[in-house]
């Protein structure tokens, strides 16, 4: 099993989330963390969510799945195996209180997504279809290696991209509530003065924020200037409680912040 890979294809780059091996076939698993009201239409190609009464489109996961398996299949046939290798693909979804609905006549949304439980059905089904084994033990291995070889990893200077300066970002940690108002830290809370809002985790959407325009990588100095934090002791405070990844010694202890973006949707 193969996680976050992500290949360079007729100079388009495609991202798997999960894919899966075995003798018989391949499956690309497209993993969406969800919440609210899904509805797949075909007419359109878009996923519509409806989560506290506001509409938004996102753009079509069984597409992308498609698209995904369309370009690793070509990668397989450059590299020339005896037989075809079935490719199948998933799209699922893990929150549990998500409800899913498809235009009637969307027959790829019924075949290809579904709920984190029904994988193991998947599998079994999968199994039936593809009964000739395509792929020793050995193949496996030489093809798991090579796809962790040509997979690179994608983490851009979002600022450089799109030519801002990063001096004109406002820092600070936004009150989630009333979106007016950097809020202050004391005491292990939050405090917003313009609508009276208090949170304990409000820094998680800003150090999101820092990981997605500026770094994954942050350090307690950095911390401190990003979240006007008024002592180290702070910083250190919020990061024990994220249990995030570190790096270097103490006095230059780096914190990775990608277990923040996963599942961010």
């Amino acid at each position: 099993m193969l996680h976050g890979i992500r290949i360079l294809h007729d100079n388009y780059y495609f991202q798997m989330d999960t894919l899966v091996i075995t003798p018989n076939f391949i499956t690309i698993l497209e993993i969406k963390n969800l919440t609210g009201h899904l509805f797949f239409d075909d007419k359109f190609s878009q996923l519509i969510r409806t989560y506290d009464g506001k509409k938004e489109a996102f753009s079509n996961p069984i597409e992308q799945v498609k698209r995904q398996s369309y370009h690793l299949n070509e990668i397989l046939v450059q590299q020339k195996y005896a037989f075809p290798i079935p490719i199948e693909s998933l799209v699922v979804m893990t929150n549990p209180n998500v409800i899913i609905e498809a235009s009637p006549t969307y027959k790829e949304a019924y075949e290809k997504v579904i709920k984190s439980p029904s994988l193991q059905q998947k599998f079994h089904e999968f199994l039936q279809k593809n009964q000739q084994t395509v792929l020793t033990h050995k193949q496996i291995k030489k093809l798991t290696k090579y796809l962790s070889k040509v997979s690179s990893s994608y983490d851009p200077d979002v600022c450089e991209l799109f030519e801002i300066n990063k001096s004109d970002l406002i820092t600070g940690v936004l009150c989630p509530s009333c979106d007016q108002s950097i809020m202050t830290y004391v005491w292990g809370t939050w405090h917003c003065h313009y609508c009276n809002t208090s949170s304990k985790t409000a820094h998680i959407e800003a150090l999101q924020d820092y990981a997605y325009l500026i770094s994954t990588k942050i350090s307690n100095r950095e911390a401190m200037q990003y979240l006007h934090l008024n002592s180290s002791y702070q910083a250190n405070h919020l990061f024990r409680s994220l249990k995030l990844p570190i790096s270097g010694s103490t006095k230059s202890r780096i914190y990775h912040l990608e277990p923040l973006l996963e599942n961010h949707t």
